[in-house]
């Protein structure tokens, strides 16, 4: 299980508008960058399965969730 540190890096390589979140498209733009793209509808129900506060985007805590589960 990743550290919350580790978490946070990851999250700040992701954030690409630095609000401090992840959006569908933020994660979309890294997949691309790194030649594994993802299918947009797929990126978007993960994020909605995931988005504990219904903002539409992934924030630390709900990373962290993630990535801890």
């Amino acid at each position: 299980m990743p550290s919350v540190q580790e978490v946070e890096k990851l999250l700040h390589v992701l954030d690409r508008n630095g609000d401090g979140k992840v959006s569908a498209e933020e994660l979309k733009a890294f997949a691309d960058d790194s030649k594994c793209p993802l299918d947009s509808n797929k990126i978007k129900a993960f994020i909605k399965e995931h988005d504990k506060n219904k903002d539409g985007k992934l924030d630390l805590k709900e990373l962290v969730s993630i990535l801890s589960s």
